[in-house]
């Protein structure tokens, strides 16, 4: 990947995104109820965010108490709602014990086709994500409310671009979910890819229009030309990359790839949503009402279908907060700030801007996104 054009596409979504005012050291707005989002956790971090809460007469919301406050329904005082995405193992082991000793609230957002479907059962990396066992366990907690976060949380090619292909650093280095849905002879694959797999320019499913459907038969001669020169060895080599985009050029002509037509399109993308349906009915006995979107707001079109498969609000992330304001969308949307903010609420201990800005920084070339 061109670096150069992942730090553009990077600033560029600095530049969308809004911060919120308190990390500034101002006092929220009357009636404000900031929403924070997290993945991963440590009990040490989530911790110290609940007890800052606590000390601070902060009350956590349901995602219900939140959806009536923002229609203007109640006046819940000072609240905040936390919302967990992916239902990895680490909620279950990690966060739900620590939410038990607060008496605190959460939302768990869970992708349906990493929780124990069949198709799932196999994929690398579903050993990261919860049982539907245990995502029952934390409903009847009476602390969790348990919400959608797709079907699959996929990444789709949305062009014959070529980015990277699938090399060991870049296996480390980037998460299971940011490796685009492969296409091919065996049906699409979710999680990570093979060595030699080319990775092309991507975005969200729910948030792209088109789909780019890959050459399966050049994606094997990829793979096949790196077992045949090594395996992970082949990656040692200074020049790998020019090598590898060498054979892929001189190959991509017998293997010509297609765009997917818009109404197949059309019909994944609305899979998304009848799935997670079905898949929650059949093991937590309710339909979702409430998601949200893997990465970033959904497009108008995945909104329209989220509305007509029952969804009654989404979650964005904090560069939706202009989409929250526009009023475009069908249904209400509600942008999400990541949980290093949490500790700039104002209270006794509040984080400081400042000292913020350097961590910030050295974090940035660390989130990069692969593809998209």
């Amino acid at each position: 990947m061109d670096k150069f054009d992942g730090a553009v596409r990077a600033i560029a979504r600095v530049l969308r995104t809004r911060y919120p005012g308190f990390i500034l050291g101002r006092p929220l707005v009357r009636a404000e109820i900031p929403v924070f989002t997290y993945h991963d956790v440590e009990r040490a971090e989530l911790a110290a965010d609940l007890e800052f809460l606590r000390r601070n007469g902060y009350r956590t919301l349901g995602v219900e108490e939140l959806v009536r406050a923002r229609s203007g329904k109640g006046s819940p005082g000072r609240c905040v709602l936390l919302t967990f995405d992916d239902a990895r193992r680490s909620f279950y082991e990690v966060a739900l014990p620590v939410l038990r000793e607060y008496r605190a609230r959460a939302v768990l957002f869970a992708p349906s086709w990493w929780m124990g479907a069949a198709s799932a059962q196999q994929a690398p990396g579903r050993e990261l994500f919860m049982s539907w066992s245990e995502v029952r366990e934390c409903l009847a907690s009476g602390l969790v409310d348990v919400e959608s976060h797709a079907h699959r949380h996929a990444l789709v090619h949305t062009s014959s671009e070529l980015v990277t292909f699938a090399n060991p650093a870049a296996l480390r280095r980037y998460d299971l979910y940011d490796w685009p849905m492969q296409y091919g002879a065996r049906g699409d694959e979710l999680g990570r890819p093979a060595l030699g797999t080319p990775v092309y320019r991507a975005a969200p499913l729910l948030s792209a229009e088109r789909r780019y459907l890959e050459p399966g038969g050049l994606t094997d001669e990829c793979r096949q030309f790196v077992e045949r020169a090594g395996g992970a060895e082949f990656f040692v080599r200074p020049r790998w990359q020019k090598t590898l985009r060498a054979f892929h050029a001189a190959r991509a002509a017998a293997f010509p790839g297609r765009f997917m037509t818009q109404v197949a399109f059309r019909d994944l993308v609305a899979s998304e949503f009848e799935l997670s349906r079905e898949h929650f009915r059949a093991e937590l006995g309710h339909a979702p009402t409430y998601l949200a979107f893997p990465w970033m707001l959904g497009s108008r079109s995945s909104l329209e279908l989220a509305k007509r498969f029952g969804i009654r609000a989404a979650f964005g992330v904090a560069l939706d907060f202009r989409a929250e304001r526009a009023g475009w969308s069908p249904i209400p949307v509600y942008g999400r700030f990541k949980c290093d903010w949490l500790r700039f609420l104002p209270g006794d201990g509040r984080a400081s801007v400042l000292g913020a800005v350097g961590r910030k920084i050295a974090q940035f070339p660390k989130v990069q996104h692969l593809a998209h």
